[in-house]
């Protein structure tokens, strides 16, 4: 009888574990730091990088490392390090929030532009430290389905 005690409970573990929130949502479920982004099919043509919120970051933060991928290749699209200690690189900061605004990334790639069919595009944003250690990671994955 015991061992089907510990069977069942091992399922019900197994079951709950299945239901925990997951950060493919754009949102680090344990530490609530989270990237909100919109991405546009004409922007994308245009190799514009869009605007995105940065939610609860973590106060020991000095500098967020910003990467959009074409998620299809792997390949990098735009790669950027914005510090806390200035403002003059097109990162806004409210608090424990941040907006990197629309257009203000460079990188060494084209972004993928959707004309036929959806294109797939990651965002991942991590928050380090003054020793460029991590604090926090989150990615989030788009489908951009192309401008009508």
């Amino acid at each position: 009888m015991n061992g089907f005690r510990l069977a069942v409970m091992f399922a019900a573990l197994a079951l709950l574990a299945g239901c925990a929130p997951k950060t493919g949502d754009g949102v680090d479920a344990a530490k609530g730091f989270g990237v909100r982004v919109g991405f546009k099919a004409v922007e994308m043509c245009q190799n514009v990088s869009p605007e995105m919120h940065i939610d609860n970051i973590p106060p020991e933060t000095k500098k967020l490392n910003v990467k959009v991928l074409n998620f299809e290749f792997g390949s990098e699209i735009f790669n950027q390090d914005f510090g806390f200690t200035t403002t003059n690189t097109g990162l806004y900061i409210n608090g424990a929030q941040a907006m990197v605004p629309k257009g203000s990334m460079y990188g060494p790639a084209q972004m993928p532009c959707p004309k036929e069919k959806p294109s797939q595009v990651q965002v991942q944003v991590k928050a380090l430290d003054a020793r460029d250690r991590e604090l926090a990671k989150i990615s989030v994955t788009h489908s951009v389905d192309p401008a009508p």
